[in-house]
């Protein structure tokens, strides 16, 4: 009989952003101005960082990127068709459930928090961002969340956030479509029909929505107790992983009402020593 270890997920885990340092702020949303952390790109922060000459945040020097307004800003006068080229359409999504969502980050300051539209247990919000890199957070029913899906990033105080860079984003407007391609030719259908092989692929072994499982990921660094919660299309499905060293780990995580609940079983396998 192999043994087992169950994690209980909490409802609001502090890893997935639920920060303790907001408890004096009061219950409703219009209460929650902004992070009373020392956010990067925050009021109170762009007195520090207007001391720095960097012109972008520092995601890899340190542990904690630091945020300074771009020289681009500073610039008197550019032409119309640069400054629409500097735009980028960022869609934000959150996926992990809630009542009311809002969306906040360093494109507003950290001054306003923007209600996300619903749409069944899903929430987006699209915004026109400066290419560059954006740090925000959601809040969630008046609590601070980050998305366990999305890339994250810690501030100075340790808080986590999520962030994204469209520094390389590529617009269709860059894409000349009146520029004949030299290749045209040879894609062009003639009366002989091309095999199915040519132009169909096989399915992937596994759907992607199937790779995030419990058994992929690394044990969380901020709280091993408290797991994220995982998404509903991971649920009821039994993980095995590659016997090693004559053992073998299945997983499952299941759903009881707000609870979820992962069971990890380790056993070892017949013959084994």
């Amino acid at each position: 009989m192999g043994s087992t270890s169950s994690k209980p997920h909490d409802s609001n885990p502090t890893d997935l952003g639920t920060l303790e340092s907001h408890k004096d702020s009061a219950t409703s949303i219009s209460g929650l101005s902004q992070p009373p952390a020392l956010y990067y790109g925050s009021p109170n922060h762009h007195a520090q960082a207007s001391r720095n000459s960097d012109t972008d945040m520092d995601m890899e020097g340190v542990n904690s990127p630091r945020y300074v307004p771009s020289k681009t800003s500073a610039t008197t006068s550019t032409p119309d068709s640069s400054s629409k080229n500097d735009i980028v359409p960022m869609v934000f999504r959150w996926e992990h459930g809630g009542r009311n969502v809002c969306i906040t980050g360093t494109f507003n300051g950290w001054s306003a928090h923007v209600p996300m539209h619903r749409s069944g247990n899903d929430f987006t919000y699209i915004a026109n961002l400066p290419r560059g890199k954006h740090a925000y957070k959601f809040v969630v029913d008046d609590e601070w969340r980050f998305a366990p899906d999305q890339p994250t990033v810690a501030d100075v105080d340790g808080n986590i956030n999520n962030y994204v860079d469209v520094s390389d984003f590529a617009s269709l407007a860059d894409v000349d479509l009146d520029q004949p391609d030299d290749n045209d030719q040879e894609t062009v259908y003639g009366r002989f029909i091309p095999d199915i092989d040519e132009y169909t692929k096989e399915p992937p072994p596994l759907p992607p929505h199937l790779r995030h499982i419990m058994l992929n990921k690394a044990p969380p660094s901020v709280d091993c107790r408290l797991l994220p919660v995982p998404q509903h299309v991971a649920l009821n499905h039994l993980y095995s992983t590659a016997i090693k060293d004559g053992m073998i780990v299945l997983g499952i995580t299941q759903r009881y009402k707000q609870k979820f609940v992962t069971t990890v079983y380790y056993s070892l396998m017949p013959g084994s020593n």
